[in-house]
């Protein structure tokens, strides 16, 4: 006897009629007939008497209908229960800049799945000052930025990316071994804007007037699209990491500038009062994603003219 043998008998109970019970149960009343007769032939009871008027519960089919609707009401509850006991899941907010490695984020949200079962992951993709916006305003639990994280958070450096220039190959600098600041004197160079990632905005300004060279910056916000704004604005260089120099300006010849101590920094950062699932997110990402975003840039050649 299955649940729904059961319920063909309480439908028949509740509405005094095999007809009336089959259409409520949308099935045809022979085939609730044969399922009620076998029910009987199995517990070898009578549970209704028939008769042109309807359908009445014997004294052993009201036994068996109380009997029913307990076995029924424990079943129905199960899910209910398993979900009582299971722990429950907490939503948690993790930020993306645009541009990160899309082996890394995948294997961010693989391991996340099964190293916290208590969270619930959302990404948001959004640049580093907005996500630190976000952070501050209790929107975001983890933010992954580029951007030197401010002081009243918690931090931890992932990667470090040098910093370099994509030449566009048929400049005369393209077939330098080697680059140093004083190789971008009076070049035309395109850089990410100040709001975009305001310390490495600030770092080249300071790094070229300590070495006297005047290179002409085109500040613009640019992700996904270096290669279009390099283009549009006719420069002969790019400031990016090799990531981006390997994904985006295929051709262009990227080398790190050899004597610029600024580096394309990546940190998770969240509050000091951050709920108790977000450490064991931290230290997730960290364990399962850290090693391949330091690495990439580092084991990756540069592309060449």
């Amino acid at each position: 006897m299955e649940l729904r043998h059961m319920r063909y008998v309480l439908a028949v109970a509740r509405h005094g009629s095999f007809s009336r019970a089959a259409e409520a149960l949308h099935i045809a009343q022979p085939a609730l007939s044969r399922q009620i007769r076998a029910i009987e032939a199995e517990l070898d009871v009578k549970l209704f008497d028939r008769s042109s008027t309807g359908a009445a519960v014997t004294p052993s089919g009201r036994t068996f209908v109380a009997h029913v609707r307990q076995v029924l009401a424990l079943a129905d509850s199960t899910g209910e229960v398993v979900r009582a006991e299971s722990p429950q899941r907490e939503l948690v907010h993790i930020g993306l800049p645009p541009g990160l490695p899309q082996k890394w984020t995948v294997e961010v949200s693989r391991r996340l799945l099964s190293e916290v079962p208590s969270a619930s992951v959302r990404f948001v993709e959004a640049g580093s000052t907005e996500q630190l916006r976000l952070l501050t305003q209790g929107r975001l639990d983890v933010a992954v930025v580029h951007q030197l994280p401010p002081a009243e958070t918690r931090s931890i450096l992932i990667g470090s990316e040098p910093l370099g220039v994509a030449i566009r190959p048929d400049h005369p600098l393209a077939s330098a071994q080697q680059y140093r600041l004083v190789d971008l004197d009076r070049l035309r160079i395109l850089v990410h804007s100040r709001e975009q990632i305001p310390t490495q905005q600030d770092g080249v300004l300071a790094a070229a007037g300590s070495a006297g060279i005047e290179p002409e910056w085109i500040f613009a916000r640019f992700v996904e699209h270096a290669r279009a704004c390099a283009e549009a604005a006719q420069v002969d260089a790019v400031l990016v990491g090799s990531h981006t120099a390997r994904t985006q300006l295929d051709g262009w010849v990227w080398r790190p500038i050899e004597d610029l101590e600024l580096a394309m920094n990546t940190w998770l950062v969240h509050r000091t009062d951050a709920r108790d699932v977000v450490p064991p997110t931290i230290a997730a990402i960290k364990r399962s994603a850290a090693r391949p975003l330091l690495d990439e840039s580092r084991t990756a050649p540069p592309p060449r003219g």
